[in-house]
């Protein structure tokens, strides 16, 4: 095993760091120091009112805000992101941070064909609506279960994660899925910045960041990453029943490199 480097476990959209729970001790039980920061905003109660200010949240606000805070724990630690979370480590990487970057399901970054059916169904109740880009918002149960919690996820570990669900930023949704009406770009990775070595992994059945995009990601860093893809999975990777499979490839990958 990777000795005991320290991680930073990055969360996806309506989500908190305690997504990781799972990840994180089971990595702890493997001597890791694990960092599991929770995205400006989100640390709030499930059922709290949508705060206004995180509706104008940016990627690159969150971005900023991860930097700082990796860099008060560890410059060079692992960096592993699920969903959007695996963009947002990607950006933090391009910034001189990390060891090693492990991306899981990750979000599309600038450039990437973005009229696919899966997402596209997933957000189109949150996108017609009025200023959708500057308010808050948060997935249906109908949507979160056909989009995020399929691929074999029990029932009651679907729930129990849903009603855990927080706001999630009208403009980061924007700057993600209409990324080129964004002037400021801030889904844009700069891969060539990225010279560590990279996994990224996704479900074979993920219907919210398909594997086009998770392969599209790895093709864009010119060989220098691993790609895997996990049959028979869905986009919750980091639970029930995913996690201990990708939990295994992740410790091979920093085993390995492979």
């Amino acid at each position: 095993m990777a000795g005991s480097a320290p991680m930073v476990m990055i969360h996806g959209m309506w989500s908190r760091g305690n997504c990781w729970n799972r990840m994180r001790a089971h990595f702890e039980a493997l001597g890791h120091d694990v960092l599991t920061p929770t995205l400006p905003g989100h640390d709030i109660a499930a059922d709290d009112p949508a705060p206004e200010k995180l509706g104008s949240y940016s990627l690159d606000d969150y971005t900023d805000a991860l930097e700082e805070e990796i860099n008060g724990f560890d410059r060079d630690a692992i960096l592993i992101g699920h969903s959007m979370g695996g963009l947002l480590a990607q950006k933090v990487a391009s910034r001189g941070l990390g060891s090693k970057l492990i991306c899981l399901a990750p979000a599309p970054s600038a450039g990437m064909f973005p009229f696919l059916w899966g997402p596209t169904r997933t957000f189109l109740g949150t996108t017609l609506k009025p200023g959708f880009w500057k308010k808050p918002h948060k997935a249906s149960w109908e949507a979160a279960r056909r989009a995020v919690f399929n691929g074999g996820v029990p029932l009651d570990e679907a729930q129990r994660i849903y009603e855990d669900y927080v706001w999630e930023s009208g403009r980061a949704l924007f700057e993600l899925g209409f990324w080129y009406l964004d002037g400021d770009r801030a889904a844009a990775v700069n891969r060539d910045r990225i010279r560590i070595p990279v996994l990224v992994g996704v479900g074979a059945e993920d219907r919210i960041t398909p594997p086009t995009w998770a392969r599209a990601a790895a093709r864009r860093f010119e060989g220098r990453a691993r790609y895997e893809e996990f049959s028979g999975y869905g986009h919750w990777l980091i639970g029930e029943p995913a996690w201990p499979t990708v939990a295994r490839r992740i410790e091979r990958f920093l085993d390995t490199g492979f």
